[in-house]
């Protein structure tokens, strides 16, 4: 027996080293993080710190003067409380990840059963634990299925955040806009309150009525409300903005860059063919959705062989029961001999030392009664367990996990499609707006203001009457605050543009191994790999 159990200790030792090393496996969330910063640096040119936790406090804002967009860009990428939200999706899914590579727990069993007659225990148990062997095709499967849904969350993780970098500029572009407004409509107003003045200078001399000074109070009142309402616009514009940065309760005493709807220049419009090419490319979404049909084509797999026969192997030992002694054993039968012998001594010391030689012979000499040998036995040997695919073989989820997979692969193209019509869309709209921004700025601007020019000097001369006046002024102030709106316009659209394509469409693009095989390497999804056959 003990020969036997020797042979054995190799292998309890390896199973031992197999579980324990299994069982070290632990989530390594921090390079996931990064995985996820390197694809928004390549999207974005800009670096997320992700390893810092984010600002409560929002310090950095409360002495700043003058917020660049670099900075809000930053804060935003740093601090943004939804996208460090979607950032724990990565850990968990690394987490699934690591889950997917253990082995089921081993089970040991123990079993004690008493005879009813007495007698020694039956013990029956395992001497090695029982250990479920569909892990060791289950798991590699179920591997490639949690890592494909984490470079999936990695993905999704970066394109939220290449959604937040839009978010930023886009918010600042608006408080850049309010910003300028408020200073063309107090432009405005002097323009207004000079042209007051022309008024009251002709109504004095009697070449004009008091209903024309009013007239042009009444304009720049309005004008002030116009201020009004549109401060009111910049602070809501700033809680935005600051939102976004993650410091929804900082002062709003800053202000951004300036923005000229004269000086500034916003990017022509591109190719549309590259910029599909370039959307196709870059979007990180796209490239997640790839990653997700890829897990819906290794769940496939997986339900097949969850269909497989569950098998389980273990050794086993049993001790069998030893019943109840048959008569008084040696010990008993001694100690009745040894009793017997000092009662009769005792009973011929009374009767004056008679009978002394009949006491029997010494306790040494007893010999024991023949009882029968009773063997005990050990029985040792492997034992298995294993289910029979008679009614459930996997058939219902293995056609679900098909038709997950398609659906999957429709997602995609949906998505795609979608990507295509934004791109397009966006890029007619920035050719609008370039070429209307072009046109105020290099033609209609221009003779606005010398029409208005014309229409002082005529009407301080009496050339021309107030109604004339008035119409080349309100003309001139239409025209700057349309020119400001074009210019915004062509700004927002260039960053829902590069949101569009995916990211900066100055940042170079990845290589071409990048692009077929995201982050860790995969096969690119095809639609005929999976038939309703489940080959």
């Amino acid at each position: 027996m003990n020969s036997r159990l020797r042979n054995f200790r190799p292998v309890m030792t390896g199973v031992v080293c197999f579980c324990s090393a299994a069982g070290c496996q632990g989530p390594d969330t921090t390079s996931q993080y990064q995985k996820a910063a390197e694809w928004v640096e390549s999207r974005t040119g800009i670096v997320p710190d992700w390893e810092s936790p984010w600002d409560e406090t929002a310090n950095g804002l409360r002495q700043v003067v003058m917020l660049d967009p670099e900075t809000v860009i930053a804060t935003a990428l740093r601090n943004n409380r939804a996208l460090r939200a979607d950032l724990e999706f990565i850990g968990q899914a690394d987490a699934e990840l690591v889950q997917a590579g253990l082995m089921s727990n081993p089970v040991f069993n123990f079993m004690m059963m008493f005879p009813s007659g007495g007698g020694r225990v039956m013990l029956r148990g395992g001497a090695l634990p029982m250990q479920p062997l569909q892990d060791l095709w289950l798991i590699p499967v179920r591997r490639k299925v949690a890592s494909a849904a984490l470079q999936e969350a990695v993905l999704r993780s970066a394109d939220r955040a290449v959604d937040t970098v839009k978010a930023a500029k886009t918010a600042y572009v608006e408080v850049q806009y309010a910003q300028r407004a408020i200073e063309l409509i107090r432009e405005n107003i002097e323009l207004v309150s000079e042209s007051t003045s022309i008024i009251q200078a002709r109504s004095q001399a009697g070449q004009s009525s008091q209903v024309e000074v009013n007239l042009s109070r009444i304009r720049e009142e309005r004008l002030q409300s116009e201020r009004l309402a549109m401060q009111t616009e910049l602070a809501e514009k700033k809680y935005q903005l600051l939102a976004l940065m993650g410091a929804a309760d900082a002062p709003v005493s800053w202000a951004v860059r300036p923005l000229q709807e004269i000086a500034d220049r916003s990017p022509p419009p591109r190719d549309e063919v590259e910029l599909v090419l370039l959307a196709s490319d870059q979007r990180l979404d796209l490239k997640s959705a790839e990653w997700v049909a890829e897990s819906a084509l290794s769940k496939v797999k997986l339900a097949r062989r969850e269909g497989w026969p569950d098998l389980a192997l273990g050794f086993t030992f049993e001790r069998s029961p030893r019943g109840r002694t048959r008569g008084a054993s040696l010990r008993a039968r001694a100690s009745d001999a040894a009793a017997s012998g000092f009662v009769r001594g005792l009973s011929n010391g009374m009767n004056g030392g008679r009978g002394m030689q009949q006491m029997g012979p010494p306790v040494s000499q007893i010999a024991p009664m023949p009882r029968p040998t009773r063997d005990v036995t050990y029985t040792l040997g492997p034992m298995i367990e294993f289910e029979l695919p008679i009614f459930d073989w996997g058939q219902a989820q293995t056609a679900r996990a098909i038709h997950e997979y398609r659906q999957r692969l429709a997602s995609y193209d949906d998505l795609l499609q979608s990507i295509v019509k934004d791109v397009r869309t966006l890029l007619a709209r920035q050719v609008d707006a370039y070429g209307q921004l072009r046109l105020f700025r290099d033609v209609i601007m221009p003779e606005v203001e010398r029409n208005l020019e014309l229409a002082r000097e005529s009407y301080i001369s009496g050339q021309t009457d107030l109604t004339i006046y008035l119409r080349t002024q309100e003309d001139a102030i239409a025209t700057r605050q349309k020119m400001l709106e074009f210019l915004r316009d062509c700004l927002l659209i260039e960053a829902e543009l590069e949101r569009a394509v995916g990211g900066a469409m100055g940042i170079a693009r990845m290589d071409q191994g990048e692009r077929s095989n995201v982050a860790d390497g995969g096969d690119r999804v095809e639609d005929n790999e999976v038939t309703d056959d489940g080959e």
